[in-house]
This record gives structure tokens, C-alpha cells and sequence, in this order.
């Protein structure tokens, strides 16, 4: 700790500023948001306060501004942006080389927007290079090249 605490500072961050990078990401999650806000999501926009990294819809917190459905997509939009934070950021940055998502079929969203999104997710992640994974069964895939499906030899029936 002595150590640590004697070395001199970081050099600050010839990046984007705070208020830039949140933006950024906030933009990354509206441009995904934009295509399915037909099905369930509301009107209002994905923005990032920097001082405390505290995510609204419209002028309220994500989590007070949203029903079930929606924060599902919210949090399926935040997944995406966050395949996107080396490209849209800096090399500082660090970003996932893997995205799992347990579940994404919840609160009652169609099928077909689920879908939709692991399309869109799988898209990105060739894109950028990531991967992911979802432990989701779904139909077999309309582009075998985006999405690969593995069999499990246990599946769980729902109760």
C-alpha cells in the first residue's frame, strides 16, 4: 500500500470527458431502443449523468420510469451498448469479450422482439468481436452464420 500510495498520479485521460463518454453510451442505447419502440418502450430518451452515472428515461431514473417489459429492454440495450464501449470510447476502456444473458424472455415480451434483440446482439458481436451467449432455446436461427445454437442435454421445463 506504502508503494502504491508514493507513486505519483495518473496522467489524466487524453479521452473524451465524462459528460462526452456518457452521452456516447447513451446514444449507443437510443439507437438500439429506437427499433423497438413500437413494441415496449416508451418515448422518452436514454441519458447518462456523469457526476454519479445514474441512467434516466425522459427526466426520471430508469428504474422508476419504466414498467416490467421496458426495463428488460433497457437492460438488454445497456448490454448492447457495452459491446460497443472500445469502438465508441478509447483504448482505455475496458470492454467485455463476453456478454451472457440468463433469461432475456421475461416480463411478457413477444418472442419476436426477443428475437429480434439476440439478432441484433449476435450482429453486434461478430461486429465488434465479443461474444454472446444466451441460455434461452430458441427456434432454429434464420442466419446460421450470426447465431449458433447448442442442444443442452438437460433442459428445465417451466413450472
Amino acid at each position: 500500500m506504502d508503494q502504491l500510495d508514493n507513486q505519483p498520479p495518473a496522467p489524466p485521460s487524453a479521452g473524451p470527458s465524462s459528460v462526452d463518454r456518457c452521452e456516447l453510451f447513451a446514444d449507443r442505447m437510443n439507437g438500439f431502443l429506437a427499433r423497438y419502440r413500437d413494441n415496449v418502450w416508451v418515448t422518452g430518451d436514454v441519458s447518462i449523468r456523469d457526476t454519479d452515472l445514474t441512467f434516466y428515461v425522459g427526466t426520471r431514473p430508469w428504474n422508476q420510469g419504466l414498467g416490467a417489459e421496458a426495463k428488460v429492454l433497457f437492460f438488454l440495450a445497456y448490454s448492447y451498448a457495452t459491446l460497443f464501449l472500445e469502438r465508441d470510447l478509447d483504448q482505455e476502456c475496458a470492454f467485455p469479450g463476453l456478454l451472457l444473458l440468463d433469461n432475456p424472455y421475461q416480463q411478457g415480451i413477444n418472442p419476436a422482439v426477443v428475437r429480434r434483440v439476440l439478432e441484433d446482439l449476435a450482429t453486434a458481436a461478430r461486429d465488434t468481436g465479443t461474444q454472446v451467449i444466451s441460455t434461452q432455446a430458441l427456434q432454429p436461427p434464420r442466419n446460421p452464420a450470426t447465431i449458433r445454437q447448442i442442444e443442452m442435454p438437460n433442459v428445465y421445463a417451466a413450472p
